[in-house]
């Protein structure tokens, strides 16, 4: 595969707003649309763990499926994000599936750039190189602008799209068209 970026055009696709505002659902919907396109997509998602109905946690898991791991969750210790602890460890493991994707896809997804994934220097180092290099990515990134979230929202690379209830159901095919327009 080859990729190259234009200067100056933005080849890193930021879906902010509040949590449960859509914003893994419209990645989701994204990915499977490329995907029916023939686009091989990499990289991780970080779906919640439910049980009897309530929020318990959250895994770290590869969108290819190969690999998961249980990143933060109501029953773990120190570090603390809200409620859950986080297990930095896990995600340590989960972010060489980040390391190896822009190898090996056409499109790259960071579902979520937010407080538990940033308890990993090595996920924060990871996500750094990914937006540097040429593939398209597709993340979704916290609400928020210190530090690592600041960061990454300012940079000249990416261009934000938010989550709102007039863009939600629209908002896929728009990430599908920012992905299509790079490769």
């Amino acid at each position: 595969m080859s990729t190259t970026v234009a200067s100056g055009v933005s080849h890193n696709a930021l879906v902010t707003g509040p949590p449960r505002s859509g914003k893994t659902t419209a990645i989701e919907r994204a990915v499977d649309r490329l995907r029916a396109d023939g686009y091989a997509v990499g990289g991780i998602a970080s779906p919640e763990i439910r049980e009897n109905g309530d929020r318990v946690g959250f895994e770290i898991i590869a969108v290819d499926g190969d690999a998961r791991e249980v990143m933060a969750h109501v029953q773990y210790d120190e570090p603390t994000v809200g409620k859950y602890g986080v297990d930095a460890g896990a995600i340590d493991r989960l972010a060489k599936t980040l390391e190896s994707a822009t190898d090996e896809a056409d499109c790259v997804v960071v579902d979520e750039i937010a407080p538990m994934q940033l308890e990993s220097e090595r996920f924060v180092s990871t996500v750094e190189e990914i937006l540097e290099s040429p593939v398209p990515t597709l993340a979704a990134i916290a609400d928020g602008d210190r530090g690592v979230l600041g960061e990454v929202k300012s940079r000249s690379d990416v261009e934000t799209f938010g989550v709102t209830d007039e863009t939600r159901d629209e908002l896929p095919e728009q990430l599908v068209a920012f992905v299509e327009e790079r490769l």
